[in-house]
Formats: structure tokens, sequence, C-alpha cells
């Protein structure tokens, strides 16, 4: 990512903050995904406007929320 982009969104993005979300939960926002490991707190520099976020616990159920 160019500096200039991520200094932008450190100003003008969104910070998820995500505790105790069990490991190996899978965590999508928009097109990527992520494995939770043992130091995950969140997610930052999220860019404005909507997104579309999905979790799928590691005992294989799971939800979708919408975030505007």
């Amino acid at each position: 990512m160019d500096p200039e982009v991520a200094a932008e969104l450190v100003r003008k993005g969104a910070t998820l903050l995500l505790l105790d979300v069990p490991q190996r939960t899978l965590l999508g926002v928009d097109t990527q995904v992520f494995s939770v490991g043992p130091k995950f707190k969140g997610i930052k520099m999220v860019p404005p406007g909507p997104h579309s976020s999905t979790t799928a616990p590691p005992t294989g159920t799971g939800m979708s929320l919408h975030l505007l």
C-alpha cells in the first residue's frame, strides 16, 4: 500500500475493535478473509463506506453482518 494512502486511511478510515474472538475463527470483510490468531484485536484502516462482514467460528456455524 502506498504510504500516502495508508496515512489517509489512518486519518479517515474505521477501526473494528474485536476482542475475545475465538482462535481459528474466520473473519471476512468485503473480499478479505482472516483466520484469527492469539494476538488478534481487530482490523484497522477500513475505508469509509458500506462493507460486508462474515464470520465462521471454528465449530462450523456462522453468521453474516452488513456494516453501513
